[in-house]
Formats: structure tokens, C-alpha cells, sequence
């Protein structure tokens, strides 16, 4: 592969896939959208990305954290983890602001999804706006330039 094709086409190496649609999220857990790897040519590596938008409700904490989960056949899901570290997103504490963390997909099973957990201390119906998403990489067989 050509250096130019690398410095000024990224987009023929990384696949974004949103896993957690924009919303406006109360406490809780949100498991995102399955993605099949296969569909990504069993792609190697990740990187998991957070976002949150604004506030609501006058909580005085809030976090918000997204995980990394696999599947051998999209219906059993659990934590990826490397060792025994779950592969996640450090906990953004503040509105608008975003995070990511670089995971190695090897030993992941077919399905990866993320799963953004939303926690608040105080507040009146406190609830943030989130979403979460993987920038897949490291395909087996990229894509035709």
C-alpha cells in the first residue's frame, strides 16, 4: 500500500460503526447494536469512543462509561477482557465531552458491541446525552484502493 493511500485516504483502513445512537439517558445501562466482525473482515483491533452532550436534571455527579462486550453467537453477551482487565473508556464526569480507549480484538469472539453504563449522584430526573461507537481496524484483508 502506497504511502499516499495511507496519509490521504484513512478511510480505505478504519470502519466507524455507531453501537449506541444519540440519546438522552437516565441512570442505566445501555447495550449498543451488535457488530459482526466477519462483516469487517475479522477486523483486529478497535478503538471505543464515548461521547456526552448536555445535562439535565442538576445532578451534582454524573458518569458515564462505556464497555467493551463480545458474543460467539450474538445472543449470549459478556465483558471483553484482556487478562482480567474489561476493555473500556476511562468515565467521562463532565457534559459535552468525548473519550476513547484502544483495544486489541484478539481472542474477541464474532459479535463485539459496546454497552455505556450512566450513573448520577443527586439531582431531579437527572439524565445526559450520550452515545458510543467502535472505529474498527487491523482487517485481515483490506479493502480494494
Amino acid at each position: 500500500m502506497s504511502d499516499l493511500v495511507t496519509q490521504r485516504n484513512i478511510g480505505s483502513l478504519v470502519v466507524p460503526v455507531t453501537g449506541v445512537f444519540p440519546q438522552n439517558a437516565a441512570a442505566g445501562t445501555i447495550n449498543g447494536a451488535s457488530i459482526d466482525r466477519t462483516l469487517h473482515n475479522l477486523a483486529g483491533s478497535c478503538v471505543l469512543h464515548q461521547v456526552t452532550g448536555a445535562e439535565s436534571g442538576a445532578p451534582t455527579t454524573a458518569s458515564v462509561q462505556t464497555k467493551l462486550q463480545h458474543s460467539p453467537d450474538n445472543s449470549a453477551w459478556s465483558d471483553f477482557q484482556i487478562g482480567t482487565t474489561v476493555q473500556e473508556t476511562a468515565a467521562l464526569t463532565a457534559a459535552n465531552s468525548e473519550n476513547t480507549a484502544a483495544i486489541d480484538l484478539t481472542g474477541a469472539y464474532r459479535f463485539i458491541r459496546p454497552v455505556t453504563i450512566v450513573a448520577f449522584t443527586g439531582g431531579t430526573s437527572p439524565a445526559i446525552e450520550v452515545a458510543a461507537g467502535v472505529i474498527l481496524g487491523g482487517e485481515r484483508v483490506l479493502a480494494a484502493v
